[in-house]
């Protein structure tokens, strides 16, 4: 090999050095979260409810955990979750997008009707966030004051006893559906545009009685709804005072609302791992535990295969319910 040769293979040698180095960095993932690049949180409905509470209450914590990362709150309301449930089943899974999930989106409405997304494969589950009961409420003028009167009510000849829900495909409506099947009652179904107004309708007498949210608790205790029961398999620490469904009169009923974070299906594990980690810190704080207390949630924790697992076990369950009891969409 002459001179030329040697020094034509050396060059040779640091430009392929060269190539490879740059190519390696650029296989190198850059770090997450990005200074500056914010952090959305979506929530599908608009601000005020319960699931805007969570967000806006986990997001500087958050951002915090993620080392000064930002972290924002992103509203996109519209037919009762769906449709930011599909804007975040689309969107990159870079870790900058996540989504605060709902029973009706990811467990009740995929039994119900063909979706533009997949409720079980396009989404990676990062954490459970809270849990709380539903509460089946009265009118305070109503003749039953527990569970058993409701169910002797509801079994008179003659009778027509309807329960109001916040929306079809809602949590207050499967838990009515449950309580029907279980009591063997039938009480008829009255869907509401939202839960103030339904609050407002059974507060006058309208209907009689339903299954709503928490977010009743400073009704019941200005004495303008009864509160019966409350629908969890344990009592609340919300309300230690009031017996379960079960304890009250059917036994098995078992029913408990959630919301938690999930991120498109797309986003890396790495990411989801980080994600758990700083959520899971965040739940457990005492100051973010009162306030969400003080909204009717109770802050928890999990890791992404216990809360994939809760999602699946529950649309599988709500799915016999809905094929059992006929529930159609309107």
């Amino acid at each position: 090999m002459n001179s030329a040769t040697r020094t034509y293979s050396r060059r040779s040698l640091v430009a392929a050095a060269c190539l490879a180095a740059a190519f390696g960095a650029q296989a190198q993932p850059q770090a997450w979260p990005e200074a500056g690049r914010p952090i959305r949180i979506v929530v599908g409905f608009p601000p005020g409810g319960g699931v805007d509470a969570l967000a806006r209450a986990v997001a500087a914590p958050l951002a915090a955990e993620l080392g000064g990362a930002t972290v924002i709150v992103e509203n996109r309301p519209g037919a009762g979750g769906l449709t930011a449930t599909d804007y975040v089943a689309k969107s990159a899974g870079d870790g900058y997008t996540v989504y605060l999930a709902t029973p009706g989106s990811f467990t009740i409405w995929p039994s119900l009707r063909k979706l533009p997304y997949d409720a079980g494969k396009d989404f990676a589950a990062v954490s459970l966030m809270v849990t709380m009961p539903n509460l089946l409420l009265a009118s305070a003028n109503a003749p039953f004051k527990d569970v058993h009167g409701l169910i002797a009510a509801a079994k008179a000849p003659g009778a027509q006893i309807d329960y109001g829900s916040g929306g079809v495909a809602t949590i207050g409506q499967i838990a009515a559906e449950q309580f029907n099947t279980m009591a063997g009652v039938h009480m008829s179904h009255v869907p509401y545009k939202g839960t103030a107004p339904l609050l407002t309708d059974v507060m006058g007498g309208v209907v009689p009685v339903t299954f709503a949210d928490p977010s009743a608790k400073p009704l019941i205790e200005g004495g303008k709804m009864r509160l019966l029961a409350v629908t969890t398999a344990k009592r609340s620490r919300l309300f230690p005072d009031t017996p379960t469904i079960a304890e009250a009169g059917v036994p098995g009923y078992d029913l408990m609302n959630w919301y938690g974070m999930v991120a498109p299906v797309s986003t890396p594990k790495a990411i989801i791992a980080k994600l758990n980690a700083g959520m899971v810190k965040v739940m457990a704080q005492a100051d973010v535990r009162q306030r969400l207390e003080a909204a009717g949630m109770e802050a928890t924790s999990s890791t992404p295969e216990e809360f994939n697992k809760l999602m699946n076990g529950e649309r599988a369950k709500w799915a016999a319910l809905i094929a059992k009891v006929g529930m159609q969409a309107e």
